[in-house]
This record gives C-alpha cells, structure tokens and sequence, in this order.
C-alpha cells in the first residue's frame, strides 16, 4: 500500500526533528504587494525543498493562502536545460506556519531537486476562477462534477486545474492522481468534471483549483491543442501556435481535456507538463513527465499560452 502523503510528511519530520521549523513556525510576514494576476518560473533547489514539497518565496504568493495558484511542470523553462523531470502528479499545498504556498508531489514522492514549474497566481476568486471541492453528492467514481454557470452547457470550455490543500498537507485530502477534465456529465448532461485520468476513484473533499478560458489569467491565450499521429512522436504532442514556435521564453500551463466539444478523445494516464525543443524545430510540446507514449489516436489538451 503507497504511504500517504500525510503519513510520509509525520514520518519524515519527526526522524529529522523538523515538524515544528517547517511546518509550524513563522518565517516570512505577509505580503500584500502583489494584487493583480502574475505568473512566473520556480525552480526547485536543495534550500526550498522538503521531502514532496517545494517552498515558494515570491511575492505574489507569500502571506496569501487565499490565493489560487496553478502549476505546469516545465522540462526546460526559458528553453534553458534543467531537464530535469518530475514524473508524478502535482499541485499546491499552502504551509501555514512557513507562510508560503508550495509544489507538491501528490502521490508523496521525493521532490527532485532543479524541477521547474510554470506558476500561474490569481489573488482572488471569481465567477471564472474558483475551487472545486469534491462531495458525495457531486462524486461518481473517478470524477466529480462542477456545476457552475460560467462552464454548465459550454462544450468548449477551456479550462485549467490545479490540485489544491488550502488547509495544509494535514488538514486537506490528497488526490494522489493525475487529472483532467471531461464535458457532458450531471444530471442534464451539461456540466463539466474533473477526473482521475487513471480511473482511480475520486476521494471525498478533494479541492482543485479552476480556471475558465483565458480571460481571468491577465494577457494568457486558451487554445485547444489536438494530439494526432501527425503531431504526436513518442511522449511528445508539439504544439504550433505563432505564441510558442520560436519563442522558447513563452509561459504554457497545460490540462488534459477528454472531452472538447463532444469529441471524445483518447485518454493518456501519465503526468504531463511542457518543454520546449530549442534545435532544430524551436516549437514547445506538452509530454509526458514519465516518458510513456503520448496516444496516437486524438487526444486533447487545453492550453494557456503567455509569450513571456
């Protein structure tokens, strides 16, 4: 059985004698400089990382735990190789006594050091970005349906999604998966969910964080991405979009979208995030984070594109 995420964090920290200096002690005041929506790189190193998590210090989202933040994993950001991978699911998790929101491995995995993750802050929630919370009522096995007036009846909704524990890695439940979204659930049909791309069954009181089309992002572009045989080699779907080729600075947060549209795609169970191949191509892709092969029949991914 995979130990929990919070189980791992209890053992890990009382081995080390650091339960209190990490996750209980004050070390950064708030911070109310940043008010509008901003996104930026963050790049794990030894002194931000703990175990599955990775300490943000940014003034966006320092001393903010109601802010909304999603990440895409960036293989090499700024077309700079870290090239480092992580192959597991990720979200963000608010440390209360650290006063800072982090990355986190969800299935409880270490953390690599040099990682690079596309961030993405919204200070406020709004009609357009917003948390889903999952209950027994909106629950069906691996989903759970949102239903909201922004996206209800909208088939070609583009939408972002975060794993989020606002409370904590101890007082929220983990969805240890990888997710995605998919159009067509709820009693009429017309709602959208988001689901555990592996079928594993969607845990009570999960939270994700959502964000509908490009509107709320301040200057990002939603564009649906359709993997095919033709664009699709290995673990890589490329992208073509005048906003990525040849510009390997451009900030893409990606979420696989089953759904779009009624066109059902195939489905692809492995994290994902982005990179960028600088020689000979100079175009961006979305891949997957464990090297398995990207579906070559059509699949889909939502995009949110910034050229910087």
């Amino acid at each position: 059985m995979r130990t929990s995420i919070q189980t791992r964090i209890r053992i890990v920290l009382a081995a080390a004698g650091l339960f209190i200096s990490v996750f209980a002690s004050t070390s950064l005041p708030a911070s109310a400089a940043v008010t509008v929506t901003s996104h930026f790189i963050w790049t794990t190193t030894p002194s931000n990382v703990s175990i599955a998590f990775s300490f943000i210090n940014n003034g966006a989202t320092n001393g903010d735990p109601g802010a909304l933040l999603f990440v895409t994993s960036s293989y090499d950001a700024g077309g700079v190789c870290g090239c480092v991978t992580d192959p597991a699911p990720v979200g963000v998790a608010w440390a209360g006594g650290a006063n800072q929101w982090t990355v986190y491995n969800a299935d409880a995995s270490n953390m690599p050091v040099g990682a690079a993750f596309n961030v993405l802050v919204v200070q406020k929630p709004s009609s357009r970005v917003f948390v889903a919370t999952a209950t027994s009522q909106n629950v069906t096995a691996n989903g759970m349906v949102i239903n909201s007036a922004a996206i209800n009846g909208k088939p070609n909704a583009l939408l972002q999604v975060t794993e989020s524990l606002p409370n904590g890695p101890f007082g929220s439940v983990d969805d240890e998966h990888p997710i995605g979204v998919v159009y067509g659930l709820g009693p009429s049909g017309n709602e959208w969910a988001i689901q555990n791309v592996d079928n594993a069954a969607m845990p009570v009181g999960a939270h994700f964080n959502v964000m509908v089309g490009g509107g709320p992002s301040n200057g990002g572009k939603a564009v649906l991405l359709s993997g095919t045989s033709a664009n699709t080699f290995g673990s890589n779907t490329f992208v073509s979009n005048s906003e990525t080729t040849g510009n390997p600075n451009a900030v893409i947060f990606e979420t696989q979208n089953a759904d779009p549209g009624f066109h059902f795609g195939a489905g692809d169970v492995a994290p994902t995030g982005v990179l960028y191949i600088s020689s000979p191509t100079d175009i961006a892709a979305v891949n997957n984070e464990n090297g398995a092969p990207m579906p070559t029949l059509n699949h889909y991914f939502n995009l949110l594109i910034f050229p910087s």
